[in-house]
């Protein structure tokens, strides 16, 4: 991060502290890149795997821990650490031949202290000759085009994942996210932050929050008619969260999201990760990452179709786990199926023609729900005659793992009969 946000770059010997909030948030992207990667390599005969990784805000590569001496790596050497932790681990699944990671970086930073202090960290750790890493002394959007050219030059149908970590809110703007969708339409996410409180704090009609708002294509937030009869904006936190995420959801062009709440206990600020893609099976991976790391998490909203997510480093060490209504643990499990149960049928009400797809596509942006947590509340309901899920040869699923997107729904008389 640039100094001027509060990181000093300038003693290779004394990198800034970093804060809990990001320490979080590179564990999800590291255990995230890590499934990623299993999943695209689950066939044995994949000999090698192509990626490009583009940090749109790098920083200088390294941190202090608080309250110690010691070093870690920050987001760029996560990146390259990882993935070869990742090749490591598929190499050492049993395959007959070597499996090798063919990984393109871009570290984008424009701050000079940072540059150099990212230069330095690299260097330290043996990437002095650098033929598959660029980094690049500029801003992200600055950089971006000359980024998607290289890409398209070398590669026709490329994987990229963008990891844009602004400091705030007003760095990458939606329609910048809309045209990385728009060149790279297939096979492409983005990891983004997204500091809520910081725009959401100084919310007002003043022309110069207006010009900001329409620099990163969020004007029509304060237009919302929700907002317009709210007096305290203050106490209306939750509304303009969720009417930001689906502002941000229709601007950026992306089909599918997952919103992650981090607090950061310095500032005391809540930042999104959202994780945009345009395929399914990302969006699913990304929310086992979020279950599988059993952190604490700020929640507005319920455990079903409706619902937003978060972490909060300042109560891991609180042994109630009672302080916030949701948690991705096995209560949370139990509790997001019994909400898939009573919601889905409302859902589904007395549509016809509705697949399995239609479903799950239509409200997994909302919901906490995994595909096998739909897919054992869909066969529930079946066992509990609610609906029938039925494949193309108009036989019924046996087993919920075995249901896919092309089943039909139907839905028994009697659920007809029981809606208003």
């Amino acid at each position: 991060m640039p100094s001027k946000n509060g990181y000093d770059w300038s003693d290779f010997n004394l990198p800034p502290i970093i804060d809990q909030h990001s320490i979080a948030k590179h564990e999800v992207i590291c255990d995230y890149l890590k499934r990623y990667i299993r999943v695209f390599t689950k066939n044995p005969t994949i000999e090698k795997f192509r990626i490009n990784l583009i940090d749109g805000f790098a920083g200088g590569g390294r941190y202090r821990l608080p309250d110690t001496s010691d070093i870690v790596p920050g987001s760029p050497l996560l990146l390259l650490r990882t993935m070869k932790e990742a090749e490591a681990e598929v190499n050492a699944s049993g395959r007959r031949k070597y499996f090798q990671i063919d990984a393109n970086y871009y570290f984008v930073e424009i701050d000079e202290a940072a540059f150099r202090h990212l230069e330095f960290s690299l260097n330290e750790h043996g990437y002095s000759s650098r033929d598959k890493i660029k980094s690049l002394k500029t801003g992200f959007l600055d950089a971006l085009p000359d980024i998607i050219a290289d890409i398209k030059r070398r590669q026709r149908s490329p994987r990229n994942i963008f990891i844009l970590d602004q400091y705030g809110y007003k760095d990458v703007p939606a329609n910048t996210i809309r045209s990385i969708f728009k060149e790279f339409p297939k096979s492409t996410e983005v990891i983004l932050t997204f500091s809520t409180d910081s725009l959401i704090n100084y919310m007002s009609n003043d022309p110069r929050y207006v010009s900001l708002l329409a620099k990163i294509n969020l004007e029509g937030l304060l237009e919302k008619p929700e907002l317009q009869s709210r007096k305290d904006v203050s106490r209306s936190r939750l509304l303009i969260e969720q009417l930001l995420y689906e502002e941000i959801k229709e601007q950026c062009g992306a089909s599918f999201l997952t919103p992650f709440f981090i607090v950061s206990p310095k500032s005391n600020r809540s930042y999104w990760l959202i994780h945009l893609s345009s395929h399914p099976t990302a969006r699913n991976e990304m929310l086992l990452t979020h279950w599988g790391s059993q952190n604490t998490f700020e929640h507005h909203g319920g455990d079903g179709l409706n619902m937003m997510l978060g972490y909060n480093p300042t109560l891991e060490a609180l042994a109630n786990q009672e302080t916030f209504d949701f948690y991705f643990d096995d209560d949370a499990n139990k509790r997001v199926i019994a909400a898939l149960l009573e919601e889905i049928p409302k859902y589904i009400g007395r549509r016809e023609g509705l697949n399995v797809q239609d479903l799950i596509f239509d409200t997994c942006n909302n919901s906490p729900a995994t595909l096998s947590q739909y897919k054992e509340a869909l066969f529930t309901l079946q066992s509990s005659k609610i609906l029938k899920i039925l494949t193309s040869s108009n036989q019924q699923r046996r087993v919920a793992d075995t249901i896919n997107f092309e089943d039909q729904i139907v839905i028994s008389k009697q659920l007809i009969f029981l809606l208003p």
